[in-house]
C-alpha cells in the first residue's frame, strides 16, 4: 500500500513538472501584482471615426460639450437629446460629500483633475459601451469619457485618483483598466499612497460668509448666519456680508428653520456651479437666536445672477411664459420674464409640500420670493412653498 502510494505521488509530481515545461501548458489568469517583467499599460485608441453628426444613442458615439460637474467621475454633458449627467464607466473616485466619512482623501483632486481636463478641452467625445446598461439607477448616462484622444476613466485610474469598480460587463477597455490600476498600485500613488490621512487640509477658518463664498473649494470653515428658507432637509442662510446654501445630505438638521440663526462648521463645495456648504462637523447645526424677522430684496430680474447668488430676494411684475415638466419626474421650471429679462421660478423636488405644475398658468402676472440658486449656467429663483409666489 505504501509502496502504491510513492509510485502515485511520483507520477503526480511528474505530470506537475512536465506541464510547466510544455509549451502548449494551459494559461492561468494573471496574479493581482503584475510581474516586473510583464507588457506596460497601454492607455486604449480611440477608434479613427469621423464622429461628425453621431449621436449617443444610436451610433455609440457623440460629441459633447462639457458643461459642469458634481464630482471626479460624474459630469454633465450638453448631447443633441439635451443636457445629460454622465457617469464614467468602470471607474469610482472618493466622495466629496459621502453620508458615512464626509469629505474622502483625494475627492478633491479628483475632481479638479476632471475639471480642468473638460474645461481646457478641444474635442469631448462619448462612447457607449455594447456591454453596459445605457443608464445607472439614477437614470445618469454611463460612457466611456474621451478627451482630446485621450480615455479619462483611463487617466483618473492611472494619475490614482480613482478605482476601477462597477464591472458589470465584459466591458471594451477593462483589461487595460485593471492593468493600469496594478501599475497605480505599484508605484503607490495617489489613493495607493501608503498614508493618505493628511491628503485633507483639517485647518479652520472663522469666516463670515462673504469670505466664505471666495475661499477655495474645500475649505474648513467655521460660519454664523440666519436661514432665510429651507426646502427638504437643505436650507439657505444669510449674514449682513452675503448669502450660502447649506446641504445637509439627508440628516434632519431642526435648528435649519426660517428665521433661526445657526452656526456650524463645514466645508465649502461647488455642485455644479452652485457653491454650498456640506459635510458638517460632528452633523451639529447650533441654534444661536430665534425669531428674527427675514426680509427678501428686492431685485429686478435681469439682476438675478452670481453677484447676488443664494440671496433672499424679490422679484415683482414677473409674467409666465412656459412652464417645464415630465410626468416622469419631480421638479420643473417655470420661465418668467420682465421687459426683455428672462428667468426661472425653480420649483425644487425635494419641496414639502409639493405644487403641482398646475398651480402656475401661462400668461399670468405673479410676483416671486426666493432664494438665487443656480445649475450650471442658469441662475434661478428657488421657492420654498405656495406663499412665496404673489399673484
Amino acid at each position: 500500500m505504501k509502496h502504491s502510494m510513492k509510485i502515485l505521488i511520483g507520477i503526480l509530481v511528474l505530470a506537475v513538472v512536465l506541464t510547466a515545461c510544455s509549451g502548449n501548458s494551459t494559461e492561468v489568469s494573471e496574479s493581482p501584482v503584475s510581474s516586473p517583467t510583464s507588457e506596460p499599460a497601454k492607455m486604449p485608441t480611440l477608434p479613427d471615426l469621423d464622429f461628425e453628426g453621431m449621436e449617443l444613442l444610436e451610433d455609440g458615439y457623440e460629441i459633447v460639450q462639457f458643461v459642469g460637474q458634481s464630482d471626479g467621475d460624474t459630469a454633465n454633458f450638453v448631447l443633441k437629446q439635451g443636457i445629460r449627467a454622465t457617469r464614467f464607466l468602470a471607474v469610482d473616485t472618493p466622495e466629496t460629500n459621502s453620508t458615512t466619512g464626509g469629505l474622502h482623501p483625494y475627492a478633491l483632486p479628483a475632481k479638479e483633475y476632471t475639471k480642468e481636463k473638460l474645461e481646457n478641452a478641444k474635442t469631448i467625445i462619448l462612447e457607449m459601451d455594447e456591454e453596459s446598461d445605457i443608464e445607472d439607477n439614477y437614470g445618469r448616462l454611463l460612457a466611456w469619457i474621451w478627451v482630446d484622444g485621450e480615455l479619462l476613466n483611463y487617466k483618473l485610474v492611472e494619475e490614482g485618483l480613482a478605482w476601477v469598480k462597477y464591472l458589470y460587463g465584459d466591458y471594451k477597455y477593462n483589461a487595460q483598466m485593471i492593468k493600469v490600476e496594478r501599475e497605480s498600485q505599484i508605484k503607490d500613488i495617489g489613493l495607493w499612497a501608503p498614508d493618505t490621512t493628511n491628503e485633507v487640509e483639517d485647518v479652520t477658518q472663522k469666516v463670515t460668509l462673504a469670505e466664505a463664498r471666495k475661499l477655495p473649494v474645500g475649505s474648513s470653515v467655521e460660519v454664523t448666519g440666519v436661514v432665510t428658507s429651507r426646502i427638504g432637509s437643505n436650507a439657505y442662510i444669510q449674514d449682513e456680508t452675503g448669502a450660502i446654501y447649506i446641504y445637509a445630505n439627508s440628516y434632519n438638521y431642526s435648528a435649519l428653520y426660517p428665521g433661526t440663526r445657526v452656526a456650524f462648521t463645514a466645508r465649502t463645495m461647488d455642485y455644479n456651479g452652485l457653491l454650498e456648504l456640506s459635510n458638517v462637523l460632528d452633523k451639529k447645526i447650533t441654534a444661536v437666536e430665534e425669531g428674527i424677522a427675514i426680509e427678501p430684496i428686492l431685485v429686478e430680474l435681469a439682476d438675478v445672477g452670481e453677484e447676488i447668488e443664494a440671496m433672499y430676494i424679490r422679484v415683482n411684475n414677473l409674467t409666465v411664459t412656459s412652464i417645464s415638466s415630465s410626468e416622469n419626474a419631480l421638479g420643473y421650471s417655470v420661465y418668467v420674464k420682465s421687459g426683455d429679462a428672462m428667468g426661472i421660478v425653480r420649483i425644487d423636488k425635494y419641496l414639502n409640500p409639493y405644487i403641482a405644475p398646475d398651480f402656475f398658468m401661462v400668461g399670468e402676472e405673479i410676483s416671486v420670493i426666493g432664494n438665487v440658486g443656480q445649475y450650471l449656467s442658469d441662475y434661478q429663483i428657488m421657492i420654498s412653498g405656495e406663499d412665496d409666489i404673489i399673484r
